[in-house]
């Protein structure tokens, strides 16, 4: 298993990495860390202290490069996982999508600023563009994160993917790995709607061979209302979203509800392909 990890030397970006490398110890995975500069531009992720650079190529390389080790220098852990850097040249969303498709990468782990409404270079904007585009699973922490949990996941559901179509490893090894209960929360469409409780709670069990796992369902209010005040009360260490373009994440708001849960949620979000 590969985890792509894009850095930018901020202080998202070390909490980033530092999730990273929990994950990666307790799923024997290997880690990419990636960092994408522009040639013409000195991208140091937002609030990050700018350094000087060179104006040819080979020096923009051998910069990052030098950049990347002293960063990773931090993370005495990284000591015992297997793992590489690589600096390139683009726009950090394109990087990250070819590494990913290259590499064929199970998992991206990256922080998020929370940064939604400012455009550019930016970490929230980067995480939201990402997320929507890269083929596997994205995996976006908070920067004001301060403890590491994930013994207790939400997956979000609504009516048209109450039974998943598609596999959910990811989601499936988290919660063997580290022996994590399962909240499944389902907004329904009205509080007419005819929900199976025990049906749905009965087939997750089998789909992830799982006995810890509760359903609760929601009919009223706003839907980013309900789910937040779902991970407050449940202390949720993850909130697992399944990423389908034209559903309910997409239509309720304006902003839509994967993006608002990425710039403001104070959990981890993992947004599922």
């Amino acid at each position: 298993m590969k985890i792509i990890v894009p850095i930018d030397f901020s202080q998202s970006s070390k909490i980033g990495v530092e999730y990273a490398t929990k994950v990666a110890e307790s799923l024997n995975s290997e880690i990419i860390f990636v960092h994408a500069y522009s040639e013409g531009y000195q991208y140091a992720g937002y609030g990050a202290i700018v350094y000087p650079v060179p104006d040819n190529f080979s020096s923009y390389q051998k910069l990052y490069k030098e950049k990347m080790l002293e960063f990773l220098e931090n993370f005495p852990r990284l000591a015992t996982i297997k793992y590489k850097s690589m600096v390139a040249p683009g726009r950090p969303s394109d990087i990250i999508y070819q590494l990913a498709t290259e590499e064929k990468a199970s998992l991206i782990i990256m922080g998020t600023e929370g940064a939604g409404e400012v455009e550019g270079y930016l970490a929230g904007t980067t995480s939201e563009k990402v997320s929507k585009d890269v083929p596997c699973p994205v995996l976006v922490v908070p920067e004001d994160l301060e403890t590491f949990g994930l013994k207790r996941i939400c997956l979000a559901l609504d009516s048209d993917n109450l039974k998943p179509d598609r596999e959910l490893k990811v989601l499936a090894d988290l919660l063997k790995a580290f022996n994590a209960r399962l909240f499944i929360f389902h907004f329904a469409k009205s509080k007419d709607e005819v929900i199976k409780e025990q049906e749905i709670e009965n087939y997750y069990e089998e789909f992830f061979n799982l006995q810890n796992i509760s359903v609760h369902l929601f009919s009223e209010g706003k839907t980013e209302d309900k789910i937040t005040g779902f991970l407050k009360d449940n202390t949720i260490d993850i909130l697992a979203l399944l990423y389908r373009k034209h559903d309910f994440i997409e239509k309720l708001t304006e902003l839509g509800l994967r993006r608002k849960m990425i710039f403001k949620s104070e959990v981890p979000v993992l947004i599922l392909k």
